[in-house]
């Protein structure tokens, strides 16, 4: 029983904070294809390590740090194959100021899920099958009984109503209170 608790604990952790664990590789890692093998093998990692970590501190950071040393030892890697992307020091610079890129990004994010459940079905909907599920605009135009030409004008209005709402989100978050 205590296995089940613990899994299912980490991946309730893992989900709500994967988006942003992701987003972290991908600032540092510019082939997409080597970021999701560092983010599969950093969640083992994770996985292997989670009892090292302190039920009620900050997940996504914790989990950050354990990217963090899954990403220099893929620069090393590089630089093995005398494929060097970017000088040591730049890189180490790079990584200083990623604390305050995180949270930053943590922010939009978190205001982006606050917006889209402000959306209503439908629109939840339209996106899910465009950006979740990868579903070409003509399937969405089948599925919806309209053009083509509507679902990219109905994606535009969500994008921009999800656009608003987010600089109204992140604009109240950033006032004293």
């Amino acid at each position: 029983m205590g296995q089940d608790k613990r899994t299912l604990d980490f991946l309730g952790l893992f989900v709500r904070h994967q988006q942003e664990i992701y987003a972290y590789i991908l600032t540092l890692v510019p082939h997409v294809n080597d970021a999701d093998d560092l983010f599969q093998d950093g969640m083992t990692v994770m996985w292997r390590k989670f009892d090292q970590f302190t039920p009620g501190t900050n997940f996504a950071a914790w989990g950050i740090q354990i990217m963090r040393y899954q990403i220099l030892e893929y620069r090393r890697n590089l630089a093995r194959s005398k494929c060097v992307l970017m000088e040591d020091s730049l890189f180490e610079a790079l990584l200083d100021h990623m604390p305050a890129i995180q949270d930053e990004l943590a922010a939009r994010i978190e205001a982006l899920r606050t917006c889209q459940g402000r959306l209503d079905d439908r629109a939840r909907r339209i996106l899910k099958m465009r950006y979740e599920h990868n579903s070409p605009v003509e399937e969405i135009a089948s599925y919806l009984k309209v053009s083509r030409r509507h679902v990219y004008h109905l994606l535009g209005r969500i994008n921009g109503v999800l656009l608003r709402c987010m600089r109204r989100t992140l604009a109240e978050g950033s006032r004293p209170v």
